[in-house]
């Protein structure tokens, strides 16, 4: 379903993209797959909260970004990338009463929106490869708070929130992109490479909840969202009649 929806999205993007531009370079529609991985190097690790008796870690774990684009081409190797991505955010999650030494494990998803905006540069290695470098940032829409629960035992609960406010459903973050790139007329392009981003604010407010009772503990904080991963695009090749697209195009 959800891949469904974003081919819809994207279905004004391939007629847009399918076009010569005001610069006379051709514009060109692909899909984007991103592998999240969890990095602590870039505080985006396992990150713990506690409330008297209750001990909360939240531990990102691997999650996949995937949409439609479009390359806006400048010159044959500069080019502008747009979209709109679907991304999904896998946190698991282990809750510890310390008195009572019983422990559970719950996983928690969390979804966002896309539309990155990046610069990219290309430079030509042989004839149908390349190198390529991107700067940009995206805005992320953070559509709804999450939730998941637990009864481990008769009148002991576990739940964990990711609450995001009403009034921060929208943020930002910067990234920085690099790969390698093949060309060919006839197969489109395949790209392969990595993706460091860093958001400038929480992804959202964890909160850690356990009752058992009238017995109740809290423990609260903000989870960083900054991460790594690694990139598949391609992008389609479109013809027309008595001419590629690719032709003039950043493929040579």
């Amino acid at each position: 379903m959800r891949f469904l929806l974003v081919i819809v999205i994207c279905i004004p993007f391939f007629t847009f993209s399918q076009a010569y531009n005001q610069l006379g370079k051709p514009n060109f529609f692909g899909f984007h797959y991103r592998h999240l991985l969890p990095m602590q190097q870039m505080q985006s690790g396992t990150q713990k909260f506690s409330d008297s008796l209750l001990q909360t870690s939240i531990s990102p774990i691997d999650g996949y970004t995937f949409g439609g684009m479009i390359r806006y081409g400048i010159t044959d190797l500069i080019s502008i990338e747009t979209g709109l991505y679907y991304t999904q955010r896998n946190f698991a999650i282990q809750s510890t009463i310390t008195d009572s030494a019983l422990t559970v494990n719950q996983r928690l998803r969390f979804v966002q929106f896309e539309v990155p905006v990046q610069g990219n540069i290309g430079v030509q290695l042989s004839k149908s490869f390349y190198a390529n470098a991107a700067l940009g940032a995206a805005i992320i829409f953070k559509p709804t708070s999450v939730a998941t629960y637990i009864n481990p035992y008769d009148k002991h609960e576990f739940r964990q929130i990711g609450l995001v406010d009403i009034n921060k459903k929208v943020g930002f973050d910067i990234r920085m992109s690099t790969g390698f790139e093949y060309r060919n007329k006839k197969a489109g392009v395949f790209y392969l490479g990595a993706t460091a981003f860093v958001q400038l604010q929480p992804a959202f407010i964890f909160i850690s909840k356990y009752q058992f009772e009238n017995f109740k503990q809290t423990a609260s904080g903000q989870v960083n969202a900054s991460g790594f991963g690694l990139d598949l695009k391609y992008f389609i090749p479109y013809t027309r009649p008595g001419r590629l697209i690719f032709q003039q195009g950043p493929i040579e």
